[in-house]
């Protein structure tokens, strides 16, 4: 058994980016890591990313909930769960909290989201990644064409916003997301590595 890692943040703030440099980095230090992202390559997964996010269908926000959920069960299931007790570190690009975040933002009641994510476990650590939305709004313009959830700079706000508070609420650890990547990666290898003491295998 190791530890199940959940990395969070609005769109744009340089998750992938953390998440793959972090993970290259704890695997030099000898420690087995697999990393993901949701939505996941699930066929629920797979429908989300190719017609809500990168074709802009719309669905109901309490709909679109119970997809990443069901998603989420077949994630945790099939991939995370069986890979933490295989012994790796699972870094997860998204996970409950991206559903309490965006889709609390669009109005749906937050005690209901948690309540549909019941069936799976919660990660053992969520780092949320946060800096200034002008930065992330020049990160995402720079990329070419956005997504779904990209569009519109006073959603993207509002789920900031949102992901402060539960890291308020829950004690979550939050990274400034907008000095030099190395800093950036340093923090997140110290929290994450402080987590696998005596968990996980390493050179440490």
């Amino acid at each position: 058994m190791c530890i199940f890692v959940d990395v969070e943040g609005i769109d744009g703030v340089g998750k992938s980016t953390v998440i793959r440099l972090t993970a290259d980095e704890l695997r030099r230090r000898g420690y087995l890591v697999y990393v993901t992202s949701e939505p996941s390559d699930s066929p629920i997964g797979l429908f989300i990313r190719r017609n809500v996010l990168e074709r802009n269908l719309e669905v109901e926000p309490m709909a679109l909930a119970l997809l990443f959920a069901a998603d989420r069960v077949i994630h945790y299931n099939r991939v995370i769960r069986p890979k933490v007790q295989e012994g790796y570190i699972v870094i997860t690009e998204r996970y409950i909290e991206s559903s309490v975040a965006y889709q609390g933002s669009q109005g749906v009641p937050i005690e209901w989201i948690i309540e549909v994510n019941s069936m799976v476990a919660e990660p053992d650590l969520v780092i949320v990644l946060n800096a200034p939305l002008s930065t992330v709004v020049s990160r995402l313009t720079s990329r070419g064409a956005l997504e779904y959830f990209e569009k519109n700079t006073g959603f993207l706000r509002s789920v900031q916003e949102a992901y402060l508070r539960r890291a308020r609420e829950r004690n979550y650890p939050v990274i400034d997301a907008s000095r030099l990547i190395n800093n950036v990666v340093g923090d997140v290898l110290t929290l994450i590595e402080d987590k696998a003491k005596g968990k996980c295998k390493g050179n440490n």
